[in-house]
């Protein structure tokens, strides 16, 4: 019997397809820098500096999410968005958002400075541009669920290597403290899916799948030239700082 898949499946097949492809591709789990870190390689004030740079951008994440969820017309589209972010802001619950959760994993490993205002250098250096997370107001919704879905599709795989080089680098480590690379791993599968529905929902030409990849190879790019920066700079910037 011959199975014919809707015109929706087969977009969101597509699309997923397009996802894949990019990410595979370009394997960032696999990156020098991914893989120091899972082996233990940095000394522990270069992993404090690390997230001292990463916590701005992951506000900034969560407010650009909700900045492309405010331009949809499709109420469907916004409720999907929304109960994404409304995983992202711990239900509702402020302490358990997963940006409070990266501030108790930095609390945890003894950072002194915890700022999600601090200068973490993605407007000043183009290699970490990945963590500006800029939308501008004419960039094609399709274009931006690109960018997000990319970001959602990656994590799991690099934050499970991030969760073995930090119980060497700080031995004893906990997951109470570790919850916000948990929770990604567990969570960010579902939101990729969710990406995707919405993006098949903007997706009516060949030009809309162009824009969706697009935007996931622009973000696949940003992150690898971050952790070819990291990978060069990380222990140097940290010997620099007082932590």
């Amino acid at each position: 019997m011959t199975v014919v898949l809707s015109l929706e499946n087969k977009i969101y097949n597509d699309l997923h397809e397009i996802l894949l492809e990019i990410i595979s591709t370009q394997d960032l789990s696999s990156h020098s820098f991914v893989q120091r870190f899972a082996n233990g390689e940095f000394s522990q004030n270069a992993i404090r500096q690390f997230a001292i740079k990463m916590l701005p951008g992951s506000n900034r994440f969560n407010m650009a999410f909700l900045k492309v969820a405010s331009k949809m017309d499709s109420y469907h589209a916004r409720t999907i968005m929304l109960e994404n972010a409304f995983t992202e802001h711990g239900e509702l619950n402020s302490d358990l958002a997963h940006v409070a959760l990266f501030m108790r994993f930095m609390k945890g490993i003894g950072c002194l400075k915890i700022d999600i205002n601090a200068d973490d250098g993605a407007f000043r250096i183009p290699e970490l541009r990945f963590k500006k997370f800029e939308v501008c107001d004419d960039e094609p919704i399709v274009r931006s669920l690109g960018r997000f879905a990319a970001i959602e599709q990656v994590l799991p795989a690099i934050f499970t290597k991030y969760t073995l080089g930090l119980r060497k680098i700080f031995p004893g480590i906990d997951d109470y403290t570790m919850e916000y690379f948990h929770i990604h791993c567990h969570l960010d599968p579902e939101h990729t899916d969710e990406l995707i529905q919405v993006a098949l929902m903007h997706t009516k030409s060949e030009k809309d799948f162009a824009l969706f990849r697009e935007g996931v190879q622009d973000m696949v790019s940003s992150i690898a030239d971050m952790f070819s920066w990291l990978d060069s700079n990380l222990e140097k910037e940290a010997s620099a700082s007082q932590i």
